[in-house]
């Protein structure tokens, strides 16, 4: 569907094919075919979000799950998010597409968990509200970072970092934050050692760190077209993983080359709405909630005391209610 090319496309199709659009609309396999070829309306990109696979019969297979769906129709883009049910079923040793049923959905807010909310009670236990003196510019430009209202803005340019005044080693991370661009790039460094950002000139990252990689949607598109390949080995959902000197042992899922730990669900918003982290680093264990969802981490982490950084790389971002709470 993504690639338009019905010649691929035709043999994975049931003959009693019946796809159930949004709209209500039913086609037939040669209908859908049909409706292809005539390239009114094509599927350029198709972002599963999270999705359940279940066997009602050794030949028959239920999938469902939430899905971010881009389409051009009358030369117009659209990005929308779907629910969506699919139905397949197993035909001549193949499994075939048989049913499609999708719906779509207000927004494309995924399902908010426990968000962790810092108010008077929890200050009171140590949790301290982030401000402008508490940061220190790396190897930006005078005007990369600036604060108003309580928003840290980031310009994006340099890339470069902005770090917490002082080394940390045991302690609890609560911001929010959001791209304000499609396929923007930014991150939250933790533990990255003093000589990883001695004389670190712009345009260059921490040399060492525990990276808690903030990306939006968009940059898996950005990716692919820059680069012609599937991005295999990132996600936009909250990636967990070490940088230069820095190790650590990461929490499965993994990247295919096991240095990632990838988000067991997806739970980001894209670009330009807010996105909630809450962040535990402990005892040389990273843990990460993406609004209010345990998502990814990983243990023995080396080393695990270091400076708290955020990211600039290349895209404009910004930061609110930053909050930390330093452990014993």
């Amino acid at each position: 569907m993504v690639s338009a090319d019905s010649r691929l496309l035709e043999p994975l199709l049931s003959e009693d094919l019946q796809y159930s659009h949004s709209t209500g609309a039913v086609d037939t396999k040669k209908t859908f075919l049909s409706l292809i070829n005539k390239k009114e309306t094509r599927y350029v990109t198709y972002q599963p979000l999270e999705r359940t696979v279940a066997f009602a019969s050794p030949e028959i297979a239920f999938v469902n799950g939430r899905a971010e769906i881009g389409v051009q129709h009358d030369g117009q883009s659209l990005e929308k998010t779907f629910v969506f049910l699919s139905v397949w079923r197993l035909e001549k040793d193949a499994w075939r597409f048989l049913r499609w049923q999708s719906s779509q959905l207000v927004s494309a807010v995924p399902v908010v968990g426990d968000i962790r909310v810092i108010g008077e009670s929890e200050q009171k236990n140590g949790w301290q509200l982030l401000v402008e003196g508490d940061f220190e510019n790396v190897n930006g430009e005078a005007d990369t970072w600036s604060w108003k209202s309580g928003v840290l803005s980031c310009t994006g340019r340099p890339v470069g970092v902005t770090r917490f005044h002082k080394p940390l080693e045991n302690f609890e991370l609560s911001l929010q934050w959001r791209h304000m661009s499609s396929g923007g790039n930014s991150g939250v460094f933790l533990w990255a050692p003093s000589e990883s950002l001695l004389d670190l000139p712009p345009g260059k990252l921490p040399r060492g760190g525990i990276e808690v990689q903030i990306l939006d949607h968009g940059y898996t598109q950005q990716y692919k077209k820059k680069s012609g390949r599937k991005a295999t080995w990132f996600t936009t959902d909250g990636d967990v993983f070490a940088v230069g000197t820095s190790k650590m042992n990461p929490f499965p899922p993994l990247s295919p080359n096991g240095a990632r730990s990838f988000p067991n669900a997806r739970y980001s918003r894209g670009s330009p709405q807010w996105n909630h982290y809450y962040v535990r680093a402990v005892n040389k264990e990273v843990r990460l909630w993406v609004n209010g969802h345990e998502v990814s981490g990983g243990d023995n982490c080396s080393p695990s005391i270091g400076y708290l950084c955020l990211e600039s790389e290349g895209a404009p971002v910004e930061f609110k209610e930053i909050y930390l709470r330093e452990l014993p």
